[in-house]
This record gives C-alpha cells, sequence and structure tokens, in this order.
C-alpha cells in the first residue's frame, strides 16, 4: 500500500464521554456546520431582514475569484461588486420554506471576472445561500437531455434487478468520465454490499466486498438523504473560511447541510488518501426516504464534474430507486400474493377440524411456508408439537418459556437469537432465526417458526475497523489505511425475516383469533342449548323412569302371584310363559332403576374434598371379594396413587365399575391379572384398569361408554351395560376424560383422566405410597 499522511482527528469531551470512548464518537462529529467550504467555489450569504438585501456573509477565497478584497464585499449589495444585469437577477427575494432550509435551485449561468460559473441558491439559518462553481467540460460531450431519455429507455428494457444496477453505474461513469463508479446497498446493520462496478484498471476492484457501516456515521447518511449529490474535487483542497461582517452572527455554526461547496470532514479526507483517490463523487439513492444506496465514483487525481452533470447523475438516481421501489414493491406483491394462498389453505384445515392445532400440526409444510421458515413448533401449556426441522424439545419449551414475557404486541422476530436468548447447538444449528407468536394472553399458547444458523464468509473493503487510541484524555481517530478484501466468517445468524413474511404470521394471528372467537360464540351458543335440551331431557327421563317404575313392579308382582295362587290350573308351557313375564319385568325394573340413577348422576352437586386413590381402590376391591364369589385364582396389582380432590361416593362407583367389570370380563382365565395403573401426562392425571380377559375390538371401543351399550351377550356376561356411561357421567363432570383399549382374548384397559390441578400436595396430604399386590382365591 502507498505511503499515508500522519493524520488524527481529536475528540474532547467531558468526563463521562472519555471514560466511553468508541467508534460512536464519529456520529458526533460536527460535519453540518464545518464553518467553511471547499476551494472550487465561493460563497455569499445575503441578510434579506433590511431594505436591500446585504452580504452578511462571505468565504474567505471570495478575492481569489472576483479579484477584489473581502472588505468590499462584506457588508455591501450584489450591485456594488457584481456587474448589474448578474447583481438584479441573484438579490430577488425568495420565500424561505417554514423550516427556515430549502434544497438548493439553480439560478443560471454567469460569467465573472473573465471566468464561468454556475449559481445555486438556498435558504438556511434566515441567509439566503449564493454559491458559485467554476464551470468545467463535461466528459461525454452529448445533451443531458438525450442522455437521461436514453438512459430511461434502457432501463424499460432491464428485467432483472442485476441489470438496472449495472446500467446506472455504466452510465454514471460515462457522463462523469471517473476511474471506478461503485453501486452498493446498505443491509439491515447499515454495512454496504459493492453490487455493481465499472472501472478501467488506475483503481482495484471492490466489487463483492463490503464496506463496515462505521465508514458512513449516523449524520452522514441523514445529509445524504437531504443533500443527494456530494463532489470532492480534490482532496487536497485548502479550506476557505467563512467570514462575518457581524461580529454577533458566527458563521461556524451556520448549517451547510444543502450547500454543494460544503467543506469535508478530516477524517474522511483521510479515509479517500488511504484508498489512494483524489476525487470522489456520490449520489444517493433514496427509497421511502430512507437512504436504501449509494453510487459511489472514485479518480486518481483531482477531478470536476459540472453542477449540471450532477444534477443529471441526481436526476438518473431518482429515475433508478423509482424502478428499484417499483421491482421490490412487485416482489414484494408476488411473495404476498403467495403466503396469503398458503395462509387460506392452513385457516380451512383449521376450521374443517375438530382441535385447530391438529390442523396446523397435521399440515406442516404450509405452516413453514406461510413464514419461509424450516421448521415449526406447536405449544399449548405443557405440549409441544415440533414439525421439521427444529431443536430438541426441551429447548423449544424452555425458548418457549423466555418468549412467554417477551411477545411485545403478540410477536417477536429476530435472525441471531444467539444475541439475546443463551443458545445450545441445537437452538444455533436449527434456531438462529426466530418468529414466535402468541395466540393468547390467558394461556401459553404459541407457534414459533425457525430459521437454521447461515454460515457466511464476508469480503470486508479492509479490516472493519478504525485505529483509535486515547492521548491524555482524548480519543484519537485514524481512518482505515488498508482497502485490501479481508475475510470473516459470521455465525449464529439466519437469513433475515422478511417484511412480508411478518406481516404474513401477523395477519395469520388475527385470523386464528378470530376463528378461535368465532367458535367459541358457536360453542356458547351451542352449549347454552345442550343445557336446555340436557335438561329437558333429564327432566324427561326421570319423569319416565319413576312414572314406569310401579307398571314393572305390578307386572313383576302378579306374575308372581298368579304362578304361586293357580300353579295347578296353569298347564307347563303356562307357567314358563308367567316365569319369563317375571324375569322380563324384573329386568325391566333394572333397567328403569340404572335410568333413574344415571339421570341422578348429573342432577346431584358434587362433594368435593380429598381423597386417597389408592386407599379407595383397595376399600372397593376388598367389597368386590366379599360380594363375588371368585372361582379362579386373581392376581390384583395397585401402582402408588396420588390424593385427589374428588366427590368420594362418585368416585367410588367409578373405580367399582371399572374393577367388577375387570373381574366379570376375566373369570375365564386362571390366573386373572387385574392391574391399576397411574401416571403423570402434560397436564392430566391418568389412571387405568388392565384385565387380561376377554377383550374386545378396538373399533368398537366408542360404543362401550354409551348407555345400554354391550359387546358380549348377556347369556355369557351378566349386565345391563350402563356402568360404563356412568363412569363417563362422573369423570366428565370432575373435568377428565374417559377412553378404552383391547384385543380379543388378550385382555382390556380402561383409563380416565382428571385435570392435574386435582391433585392435592401439603396439608399433611401425601401424593407417594407404595404399590400393592394381593393373590385372591
Amino acid at each position: 500500500m502507498s505511503e499515508t499522511k500522519s493524520f488524527s482527528y481529536s475528540f474532547q469531551g467531558n468526563g463521562d464521554e472519555q471514560a466511553a470512548v468508541n467508534l460512536t464518537n464519529c456520529d458526533r462529529e460536527p460535519i453540518r456546520i464545518p464553518g467553511s467550504i471547499q476551494a472550487h467555489g465561493f460563497l455569499l450569504g445575503l441578510d434579506h431582514r433590511g431594505d436591500r438585501p446585504r452580504v452578511l456573509l462571505a468565504s474567505e477565497n471570495v478575492p481569489e475569484y472576483l479579484g477584489i478584497p473581502l472588505d468590499r464585499v462584506l457588508g455591501r449589495e450584489l450591485h456594488e461588486f457584481l456587474p448589474s444585469e448578474i447583481a438584479a437577477s441573484f438579490a430577488e427575494a425568495e420565500t424561505v420554506s417554514d423550516a427556515g432550509i430549502e434544497s438548493p435551485r439553480f439560478c443560471g449561468t454567469v460569467e465573472l471576472s473573465s471566468q464561468q460559473f454556475h449559481g445555486v441558491s438556498h435558504w438556511t439559518g434566515g441567509l439566503r445561500i449564493l454559491e458559485f462553481e467554476k464551470v468545467t467540460p463535461a466528459a461525454d460531450g452529448r445533451d443531458l437531455n438525450t442522455i437521461i431519455a436514453d438512459f430511461v429507455t434502457g432501463l424499460e428494457r432491464c428485467r432483472e434487478e442485476e441489470e438496472l444496477w449495472q446500467t446506472i453505474t455504466r452510465q454514471v461513469r460515462q457522463l462523469t468520465g471517473f476511474d471506478r463508479v461503485l453501486f452498493y446497498c446498505f443491509d439491515e446493520n447499515g454495512h454496504g454490499n459493492v453490487l455493481a462496478e465499472e472501472r478501467n484498471d488506475r483503481l482495484p476492484s471492490y466489487l463483492g466486498l463490503r464496506f463496515p457501516a462505521s465508514d458512513i456515521p449516523r449524520q452522514a447518511r441523514e445529509l445524504y438523504v437531504l443533500n443527494r449529490v456530494r463532489i470532492i474535487p480534490d482532496v487536497e483542497y485548502r479550506p476557505s473560511p467563512l467570514v462575518s461582517a457581524d461580529p454577533s452572527f458566527d458563521p461556524s455554526r451556520l448549517d451547510l447541510s444543502f450547500s454543494m461547496l460544503r467543506s469535508v470532514s478530516p477524517i474522511h479526507r483521510e479515509y479517500m488518501r488511504n484508498m489512494r483517490t483524489h476525487s470522489s463523487m456520490s449520489v444517493s439513492i433514496v427509497m421511502d426516504g430512507r437512504l436504501w444506496g449509494l453510487i459511489s465514483a472514485h479518480h486518481r487525481e483531482a477531478k470536476m464534474v459540472p453542477y449540471l452533470v450532477r444534477s443529471a447523475c441526481d436526476i438518473l438516481g431518482r429515475i433508478l430507486a423509482t424502478q428499484l421501489a417499483a421491482f421490490h414493491k412487485a416482489r414484494e406483491m408476488e411473495h404476498a400474493i403467495q403466503l396469503q394462498s398458503v395462509h387460506r389453505r392452513l385457516l380451512t384445515y383449521m376450521a374443517a377440524g375438530e382441535n385447530y392445532i391438529d390442523g396446523l400440526a397435521n399440515h406442516a409444510d404450509e405452516l413453514c411456508a406461510l413464514t419461509g421458515a424450516r421448521g415449526a413448533a406447536i405449544i399449548v401449556g405443557e405440549r409441544c408439537v415440533c414439525l421439521r426441522q427444529t431443536p430438541p424439545q426441551k429447548d423449544v419449551l424452555a425458548l418457549s418459556n423466555w418468549l412467554t414475557d417477551r411477545l411485545q404486541n403478540s410477536i417477536f422476530v429476530t435472525h441471531e437469537l444467539g444475541s439475546l436468548f443463551p443458545v445450545s447447538e441445537g437452538l444455533r444449528t436449527h434456531a438462529s432465526g426466530v418468529l414466535a407468536l402468541s395466540l393468547s394472553k390467558i394461556h401459553r399458547m404459541h407457534v414459533l417458526w425457525f430459521r437454521p444458523e447461515m454460515v457466511q464468509t464476508v469480503h470486508w473493503a479492509g479490516e472493519p475497523a478504525k485505529a483509535q487510541e486515547v492521548v491524555d484524555g482524548v480519543l484519537q481517530i485514524h481512518p482505515r489505511q488498508s482497502f485490501a478484501s479481508w475475510k470473516e466468517t459470521v455465525r449464529g445468524k439466519s437469513e433475515p425475516w422478511k417484511a412480508v413474511e411478518v406481516e404474513s404470521a401477523r395477519d395469520f394471528r388475527n385470523a386464528v383469533l378470530e376463528i378461535v372467537l368465532k367458535k367459541a360464540e358457536e360453542l356458547a351458543d351451542m352449549a347454552f342449548e345442550l343445557e336446555v335440551a340436557n335438561k329437558e331431557l333429564e327432566a324427561f327421563s326421570y319423569s319416565v323412569s319413576h312414572d314406569l317404575r310401579a307398571p314393572f313392579r305390578h307386572i313383576s308382582g302378579f306374575a308372581e302371584l298368579l304362578l304361586a295362587n293357580e300353579n295347578e290350573r296353569l298347564s307347563e308351557r303356562g307357567r314358563r310363559h308367567l316365569a319369563t313375564i317375571a324375569e322380563s319385568a324384573q329386568y325391566a325394573g333394572m333397567l328403569v332403576d340404572s335410568l333413574l340413577n344415571f339421570s341422578r348422576l348429573s342432577r346431584s352437586p358434587l362433594e368435593m374434598k380429598p381423597v386417597d386413590m389408592r386407599l379407595l381402590v383397595e376399600d372397593v376391591w376388598r367389597d368386590i371379594l366379599k360380594q363375588e364369589a371368585l372361582e379362579q385364582k386373581v392376581l390384583f396389582e395397585a401402582a402408588a396413587m396420588p390424593v385427589v380432590q374428588t366427590d368420594l361416593n362418585l368416585m367410588r362407583q367409578v373405580w367399582w365399575n371399572l374393577l367388577s367389570n375387570a373381574v366379570k370380563y376375566s373369570r375365564k382365565k386362571d390366573p386373572a391379572i387385574i392391574r391399576v395403573g397411574f401416571e403423570r401426562k402434560n397436564e392430566e392425571l391418568v389412571f387405568s384398569v388392565h384385565d387380561n380377559g376377554i377383550g374386545f375390538e378396538n373399533e368398537y371401543a366408542h360404543k362401550l361408554f354409551g348407555v345400554f351399550q354391550r359387546l358380549h351377550r348377556q347369556e355369557e356376561f351378566e349386565g345391563i351395560g350402563i356402568g360404563l356411561a356412568n363412569v363417563r357421567r362422573i369423570i366428565t363432570r370432575m373435568g377428565g376424560r374417559t377412553w378404552a383399549e383391547g384385543r380379543p382374548q388378550q385382555g382390556a384397559s380402561f383409563s380416565f383422566s382428571l385435570p392435574a390441578s386435582a391433585e392435592v400436595t401439603g396439608n399433611g396430604a401425601t401424593t407417594k405410597n407404595k404399590s400393592t399386590k394381593h393373590e385372591s382365591i
């Protein structure tokens, strides 16, 4: 690298600032108010407060261009030192904008002291600023209107964004004649990525390299939006200070944001020297009020580009920005349409299913496509469903717990999770990027999308740091001296989530909530209607059951009397008929009594209290052994079970029905094996009774819990088929569920659950007890 001049820029701050010296101090450099201008023109500041505008401010280099002393300019009217026709044209008063500052206006080409100047005017700080820039010939001799028209025609032929970049880069270099012209955009972190380049061999290529955000400090970016064209014809210029005719007016505080001659930051001048460029020009690409990118031109020697050519480049940049915005919006619109199609399909699956979570889980591809993710997870309470490429379930649940308090506005987005949450290897590999939604403000109901780590090798235009040191409490910053390609491997980040993808997730959340709300309203209406119908049905069944009991008793009683009193006069056939009538009436009476009891189960209030389930099971089992005359060997085992809050009498009925059924349907086995099990699953307490009896076909399991439903003939196994219906009604009232599994001749398993909240802990109640085993003959 060529030798560079020794240079440093000092920042003197208070104690706090010196204690925290870092590169952000560049952001506080006062580049808007340098108090001086570059040397390729001169500046006048007119004060319009009096009857006649007078020169309140002038650059020190006025004598070099006008050939008259500065004291003959300051405090004077324009016509006193400029030709009358020129003074008249420039002295016209113009309206000041509400902000007291406005963008420059071209005032024409004038001849002063045998030299031609372009005149530009703008307002700032209550002054009308006149800038005069020496005219130089353009590199491209064609008419500028023709150039712009040809450029627009060329843009219209472009079908890809890359063609736009290359077209503008080639056109700007042709117009200006610079050695190198770069086109680059800024990423989400403010780093500049070189997308296109046109150059000769006098300067090295920067195509594909990245410039760190610190190269263009915050306030410089703001200026690039306000004043879109910047020219530095000669980095070695001697700044010309601004001089005031009024001692009370400090020219070093004048805002020169819109000045085309504004002096350059010392740090930036050294930066240019280190790049081996003696002149530069930049054109801002602004979209939606944001600095999207730059066209940056460089030359080995001093080089001036005329104001009108720079203005043409600005027009080209604005046209390009419009075309780029159209490309981006078209691409976003196409992407949004695709996501909306996925959105509609997912909503259809959810609305059609009984459980909307299963509706999502059964269509993992569409759920991932909704945000362009590689994996997704659905968390409801402690239930976690992981789909496609995701971290381990325990890591997903830990992340969901962490997100619970951080889902602002019910959505969370990051493409570098490791900077916010301590990540394991599984998280970093599969979930460096996370997009999360909350579907409830009361319960934990999260949908998480994941993107894997995207390991990148970034080629920087030199190591992305400025040299810095503190000398006597003063920060000294030295611009980068090397722009040779420097590689860095970036880990822990995923591909960023696009705005359209985040919006797609947000719209999906709103639609899901609408579906849930609609279903909740429908269920509320159905619940009300069912409640009314159930009350009517219960009243009807109770009335019918109660009214039928007497007739059946009469039939049974009179049949028995007839048999007793008229037995000798009846034929054998008549006696059999009367016996059948009596038995049928008794059985019908039992059905009516069972139906009446079944109706009472939903009418009687629950009396909830702590019940030790193991002790209750053992007590019920002893009662069954006393009642049943068992002819075979029975092995009985009960697992340790907790104390639960329940209705003792109703729970006794549950265990009686389940255990007596197990005994009944295992009577042909020797030994009969009956096991009572317990386990905690998610947010449920699950109890079960297993036997090795006759079993059943699983496809008929749903019939078992219906009223008077049987899978075996009464001749084989006694009963009326209402015991399991009672079990289901009791457990449903306690907030649980019931189910059964079986295989013919290989036994059956009947299970029920209670909410985990029913478990009693503390206050002397124990949730741990030993399992028990009994062997009965």
